[in-house]
């Protein structure tokens, strides 16, 4: 596995929730001026992703990337039309029991601000036998606003565990229709479904045959609480060994052997980058800056806790940000994405100012804090070579100027995709990290 030794600059700080997204922005740091070196695995073990994998022996189009991509926009979907009361057009997606479970929630006008800041997998059934079936039982962290009927507005953290089925042998998705819903037989628009059926083409299209379905919901926890900005934790899980992929030096050496030009030393430089531009963005609370660098459902959930800051006058800040170390814990390939999954170490200082007086409100301006982090990145497998380190268009080469939909001001081209380079995509924390 590869390691580096690292100093200088801060990423997340200290957010003091009981929401895991929380807990994510209350570590932030990374620098530079590593070495390279290796570390030794972790008892080796067999996460259930690394199952879920194994689906590609059946479907060759099959890529966790687009998978989880699928699932943080279904989730959000799902929640988006209980609000209109217009779950039903869903129904090739979301099964009966599963939309029962989210109308039971009750009447609301609107839901908003859908947030997920964890999404875990729990189980992976059916790939280990000769059936047609693949069950993933997945649970979702998430943060989000109902609009009431009366036009009241009520936060809510809520813990929900979904049961996925599909047909092994269906068809997956490829990355142009990951956030497309649509009749999965015809293509006909969601408005046209009722009960599972398409009125275009008369299909029945929720049995998993054509795609995923959600068979049932059970909400394990919903707390009427908005984000808590301010406080203090002791962190978990730093002390944890790390969990590596029991493959990650064989799977990183295929990585490199079809890519030569792929350097890792540039690869760091790249994510000490990205790094630099977080904590720019994140202490002056403007997300913008970050927007080429991260994917599209990491941007919508930090901007969404930037957003959460403003409205409550308060900044987060860090100072003398140091990463001790970077473990390379998981590299994986498959028909679209290389992704890489590193271990970071680091330590900063980390407080929370009020925006009226300056005044600490959280946080220790004195003593720094230690923790570690998984960070995931993504780059499209058609990308060969090393990484850029500007601030450059990685299409274009024209000065970095990206919209909020990620597009290049200039070419026009979807930066944040990993079409053109590593974009980061998921961050987990230590002591919830499987691997």
């Amino acid at each position: 596995m590869l390691s580096t030794g690292i100093g200088g600059f801060g990423f997340f700080g200290g957010l003091i929730v009981l929401f895991v997204v929380a807990q994510m922005l209350k570590k932030r740091g990374m620098a530079l001026n590593w070495q390279a070196g290796i570390a030794q695995p972790a008892a080796p073990r067999t996460p259930v992703r690394r199952t879920l994998e194994e689906l590609r022996t059946q479907d060759q189009n099959f890529s966790i990337v687009l998978f989880e991509d699928f699932l943080y926009a279904l989730y959000a979907q799902a929640h988006t039309l209980r609000g209109g009361g217009v779950l039903e057009r869903l129904s090739p997606y979301l099964k009966a029991p599963a939309r029962g479970t989210l109308t039971a929630l009750g009447e609301v006008r609107e839901v908003r601000s859908i947030i997920v800041g964890a999404m875990r997998y729990r189980s992976v059934d059916g790939m280990a036998n000769d059936g047609p079936t693949v069950w993933v039982g997945v649970e979702f962290e998430s943060n989000y606003t109902e609009i009431l009927p009366s036009g009241a507005e009520q936060s809510f953290y809520a813990c929900e565990q979904w049961m996925l089925s599909r047909a092994k042998a269906a068809p997956s998705r490829t990355p142009e229709r990951a956030r497309v819903f649509e009749c999965p037989s015809c293509g006909a628009p969601l408005d046209s479904m009722s009960g599972g059926r398409c009125q275009y083409c008369q299909a029945t299209v929720d049995t998993g045959q054509f795609d995923w379905v959600v068979e049932t919901i059970e909400i394990t926890s919903r707390e009427a609480r908005g984000p808590l900005l301010t406080g203090t934790t002791e962190e978990r899980g730093t002390n944890l060994p790390t969990a590596f992929d029991p493959d990650v030096t064989a799977r990183f050496a295929q990585l490199t052997q079809q890519d030569p030009g792929f350097a890792w030393p540039i690869f760091q430089s790249r994510v000490a980058m990205i790094h630099g531009a977080m904590q720019a963005s994140w202490s002056n609370r403007d997300w913008a800056a970050v927007r080429p660098f991260v994917s599209d459902n990491l941007f919508q959930m930090l901007a969404y806790w930037i957003e959460a800051y403003k409205k409550a006058r308060l900044r987060n800040i860090t100072e003398g940000a140091r990463v001790e170390q970077i473990e390379l814990a998981r590299a994986t390939s498959d028909k679209f994405f290389d992704a890489l999954t590193v271990r970071i170490f680091a330590s900063s200082l980390d407080y929370t100012l009020a925006d009226d007086g300056g005044q600490i409100v959280a946080g220790n301006r004195r003593t720094p804090r230690r923790y570690s982090e998984y960070w995931t990145l993504i780059r499209s497998v058609a990308k060969k070579g090393p990484s850029r380190v500007d601030a450059g268009c990685p299409s274009c080469g024209a000065p970095l100027r990206i919209e909020m939909a990620g597009n290049c001001a200039y070419c026009r081209a979807k930066v944040t995709s990993g079409d053109f380079d590593w974009v980061l995509s998921r961050i987990e924390q230590d002591d919830v990290y499987e691997g």
